[in-house]
């Protein structure tokens, strides 16, 4: 849960204070919880620690969506052959956080541009927009880092 908070917030000790945060609510509410099959319990605390990712993300909106295709991102040139999974998620983390929130909600959590609408309160089409401009700027990482 930690490395997933770390991949919406990016910073490490917010991150920690969300972990926090989220672990609390997650012992809160455990009596609620149902038991639905074997990897139900941590569906349901991945579900509570990404809501309060993004209530953190939330409060700070204007950073959130903020454009950055104009921003300057330091690339490591000296590149292998191989792309570790950690190497993409540290590419995904130069993201703003408008893009990086999106990319990780839909690639990698799964979810839809209707239900990223509503966590996010924007319109699907802006879902779509962030995520076509969080893949493009992947992509030019990809290729500075010398990967194609």
């Amino acid at each position: 849960m930690a490395k997933l908070c770390i991949r919406y917030l990016k910073d490490h000790d917010v991150a920690q204070d969300v972990l926090m945060e989220g672990f609390m609510k997650v012992f809160g509410r455990l009596k609620h919880f149902e038991y639905q099959g074997e990897h139900s319990l941590g569906m349901w605390i991945r579900k509570i620690m990404v809501n309060e990712c993004l209530m953190m993300l939330r409060k700070d909106r204007t950073r959130l969506f903020m454009d950055v295709r104009d921003q300057q991102i330091e690339v490591n040139e000296n590149a292998d052959d191989h792309i570790a999974a950690d190497d993409i998620l540290a590419l995904i983390d130069r993201l703003s956080a408008g893009y990086r929130t999106v990319f990780n909600l839909y690639v990698i959590d799964g979810y839809s541009h209707r239900e990223i609408a509503t966590l996010l309160d924007i319109s699907e089409s802006t879902s779509r927009s962030q995520l076509t401009h969080a893949r493009s700027k992947l992509k030019e990482l990809l290729r500075k880092h010398g990967w194609t």
